[in-house]
């Protein structure tokens, strides 16, 4: 595994550095270290990222969907990138990088990302719409992950996940990314960061960029995840995948809104056949 900053980004890659880079966003929160299970199934070269203010990479400032769009293509460009596969808010970065696509880029993937609009991510419980960063600070501050302990931590985030055991990939992504506090484990991960990413990610209504997306994609559509809002969820990506004949929709029943971590084999499988097919 190589480290590299590129732009301020911490880039982490796999693999032979002479093959194609697939460049893997984490959603909001998590680090290069959230692709580490899958890393090594990728076709050619994985090439993880800490998002801007998160684990190695330095803050955005300002933090605007157009300066993430413009720090991704770096990536792309500096990475020798021909695929990107961005989870839940990392997706919607992927479908505004695909929407004007730079030299090279020949395909993404979106886990279980960028096909809602605001309004429905604020019905399936993020905070409304009219919050100011003051109030989803705040909000994110309240939500915060935080376990009495090690055990406690690991077994209540796989029941979050929807995971039927404990895997040793899940720990070992739990132990790199929550850290001890005064005898808790806590999200070390910034409100104040993640209210920046989640406000621009609002000031583009990036769902309706799927009509302009010029490259081949794989929307992975987790159901699981969305039992209770199922009819809203199946609208907005059956919307999405419509909008475009370069959507391919994989509409995963059993997974929930992480299948990275909860299956691990068989998403790793699912992404990377895809890519050698369409990259």
């Amino acid at each position: 595994m190589e480290r590299r900053l590129v732009e301020g980004v911490a880039v982490r890659e796999h693999g032979d550095p002479a093959a194609p880079g697939v460049l893997m966003w984490p959603g909001l929160g998590s680090t290069s270290a959230y692709f580490d299970a899958v890393a090594e199934a990728m076709p050619g070269r994985a090439v993880a990222v800490d998002p801007p203010g998160f684990g190695g990479s330095s803050p955005l400032e300002p933090c605007t969907t157009e300066r993430l769009v413009e720090l991704a293509d770096s990536v792309i460009g500096a990475c020798g990138c021909q695929a990107m596969v961005g989870h839940s808010l990392g997706a919607y970065l992927a479908v505004a990088v695909a929407a004007d696509p730079p030299a090279g880029l020949r395909a993404i993937v979106l886990i279980d990302g960028g096909y809602l609009n605001v309004d429905e991510m604020v019905a399936l419980g993020q905070p409304p719409t009219s919050a100011g960063r003051s109030e989803l600070i705040a909000w994110l501050r309240q939500h915060r992950l935080r376990f009495p302990d090690w055990e406690t931590a690991i077994r209540a985030v796989a029941e979050m996940i929807f995971a039927s055991n404990v895997t040793p990939e899940l720990e070992a992504y739990l132990r790199a990314e929550l850290v001890e506090v005064d005898g808790e484990i806590w999200d070390p991960a910034s409100p104040e960061r993640m209210a920046d990413l989640l406000i621009a990610a609002r000031s583009r209504d990036v769902p309706s960029l799927a009509r302009y997306i010029a490259i081949p994609t794989l929307l992975i559509a987790c159901a699981k995840q969305q039992l209770e809002h199922r009819a809203l969820a199946e609208s907005a990506w059956q919307r999405f995948a419509g909008a475009s004949p370069q959507i391919d929709l994989h509409v995963a029943e059993t997974w929930g809104h992480n299948p990275i971590l909860q299956d691990p084999e068989a998403a790793s499988r699912l992404i990377a056949d895809w890519l050698r097919t369409h990259a």
